[in-house]
């Protein structure tokens, strides 16, 4: 349901929570700013178009949006465009993550991404609402329905020229499969193109991505760790230059089959 539709009215207050965001980096905590720092991709115009940035912990006597504080905030809409919830991603995630690795994991991994209790996530994608989009679709005819990890990697993907649907996850649900087949067949060429994270974790979640879609509809991998001469291990989408990506597309496009297995597969 909207944010907008809500019965709780704290809820419909929060619909325009983005107007508390800030994209000035001077502004910003070091390890905030740090962020921004390491992602010039999310400059201040397109966080202004994808409606995210940073929620100061200092928000004035208005507490709305409380969990978030602190994060880099993003919205999730609808296919319609409507606000679903909020999310906040924890700036310092990388940090903890590189400690948990090296405890070797065995305590719970450091959660990434922070949702509104409550909200379904294993049910929507991030950046649905923009597939409907003329140049989207046409796109969308070439390379089939890419599927990320974040919402970074969808707005990075989206600088290029690139749509994409981001799981918010490392792991696929059935929900959300069977959204993205829905998705592949009415507004692409069918296809799914897989394309999370090349890192242990990531490549676990290709390969359940690839059983639970391949039941569904034709499904491919853009990516792993052994294709292009291994060159993507451990990369992100988000972290992709104009020319990595020109080198993936032209493979997508050829529909050539060669190396689309997983290490371990």
């Amino acid at each position: 349901m909207p944010l907008a539709e809500s019965e709780n009215e704290r809820a419909r207050g929060l619909v325009a929570l983005d107007r508390k965001f800030t994209s000035d980096i001077a502004a910003m905590p070091p390890r905030a700013g740090a962020y921004f720092r390491r992602r010039p991709f999310l400059s201040p115009e397109v966080l202004s178009a994808w409606r995210a940035g940073y929620l100061p912990r200092d928000v004035g006597e208005d507490k709305s949006g409380g969990t978030m504080r602190g994060k880099i905030v993003y919205p999730y809409f609808s296919e319609g465009g409507d606000v679903l919830t909020w999310f906040g991603r924890d700036p310092d995630f990388e940090d903890k993550h590189q400690q948990w690795i090296a405890g070797g994991r065995s305590e719970k991994e450091p959660e990434k991404f922070h949702f509104v209790k409550g909200f379904h996530r294993g049910v929507e994608l991030f950046g649905q609402n923009r597939l409907r989009e003329e140049a989207a679709q046409e796109r969308m005819k070439q390379l089939g329905l890419i599927l990320v990890e974040g919402p970074n990697d969808v707005i990075r993907l989206s600088t290029l020229g690139v749509p994409a649907v981001g799981l918010c996850s490392n792991t696929i649900t059935r929900e959300q499969a069977m959204k993205a087949a829905m998705l592949a067949r009415e507004m692409s060429n069918g296809i799914v193109t897989v394309l999370l994270d090349c890192d242990p974790e990531g490549l676990a979640g290709m390969k359940q991505c690839l059983g639970y879609i391949s039941q569904l509809t034709p499904v491919r991998l853009a990516w792993s760790d052994r294709m292009f001469g291994g060159k993507f291990k451990d990369r992100q989408p988000e972290s992709l230059t104009i020319e990595e990506w020109q080198e993936i597309e032209e493979f997508v496009r050829s529909g050539k089959m060669e190396g689309w297995s997983l290490s371990g597969a």
